[in-house]
This record gives structure tokens, sequence and C-alpha cells, in this order.
């Protein structure tokens, strides 16, 4: 799942340097990321560590650019008045593959601490509207994300 979502980004790569598009693709998906891990007003330790599991060894970046990249993306957040400047270049550079893949691993994110509040779930409801993501498709994608971080729906 997450190795095509990080081929995808791979694919943009030129001579071993980013384009501007993957850097603005890569910003604007890991700025989503940290939205889901942020938005219950606490990034707990879990939330944290799969952030850091996912920007880095996921996008093929090592530590430094992972670390340059988690920077870019809170200081993206911090100037974005909304969320659609980040969903505009996801929807259009991604397939729709990429975007479920998007949506699970943002799902991930919410479910790692075990707990989905009103905030997340209304995040996820609006990410996955923006970037045209059916509510059965984002249900599937929530299923997806529990089964890969071994919880049941019951836990959440």
């Amino acid at each position: 799942m997450l190795k095509r979502l990080t081929d995808f980004f791979q694919q943009t790569e030129t001579q071993g340097t980013l384009t501007q598009n993957a850097d603005a693709l890569h910003v604007a998906a890991a700025a989503l990321m940290v939205r889901a891990a942020q938005i219950d007003g606490d990034i707990d330790a879990h939330e944290q560590a799969l952030i850091q599991k996912l920007i880095g060894p996921h996008f093929g970046l090592d530590a430094g650019e992972a670390e340059t990249l988690l920077t870019q993306a809170h200081e993206a957040l911090e100037s974005a008045n909304d969320l659609f400047q980040f969903t505009q270049q996801i929807n259009a550079s991604f397939s729709i593959d990429h975007k479920l893949q998007l949506v699970e691993v943002l799902w991930q994110i919410v479910l790692a601490d075990g707990v989905v509040d009103d905030y997340e779930a209304n995040l996820m409801r609006r990410v996955a509207g923006l970037v045209y993501i059916t509510d059965q498709q984002a249900g599937a994608a929530r299923n997806r994300a529990m089964a890969a971080l071994g919880q049941s729906e019951t836990d959440s």
C-alpha cells in the first residue's frame, strides 16, 4: 500500500533530486498527515512515531530530508487558511488509487492513539470529500488502516 505511494513520489525524482512538483506533493501530503495528528489538540508519541515512519522511509527520504519536509509541512499548515491548497495539489497529481492510499495513511495517523474524536472524524470526512473519495471508499480505507494497526472496530 505505502510502497505504491512511495513509488509515485519516487517516479517524479530526477537524478537523485526531487523536482519542484514532487516537493510540493511531499509537502501537501505531509501537511495533511501533520494536520491529522494535531487536529485533536495533541500530537501524541504514537502519532509522532507513525508520521516519522511514514514520511522518512516510505517517501524515500533520508532522516535529514524527512526532518526538513516535516518542518516545511508545519510551516505550510501555519500559513494555510484551509486544507484546499493541499488537496488541490493532490487532486491535480494523484490517481484514485493514490488518493485512497493517502486517505488510508491519514486514517492510520488518526487511529494511532486508539481514539477518534469528533474533530478527527470531521477532518477525515472533509479530506475525503475534497479529494473526491466516496464515503464507502473512505470507510474501506479506515478498515484497512485499522487492520494495519492491529485494531478492530470495537477498539476505536
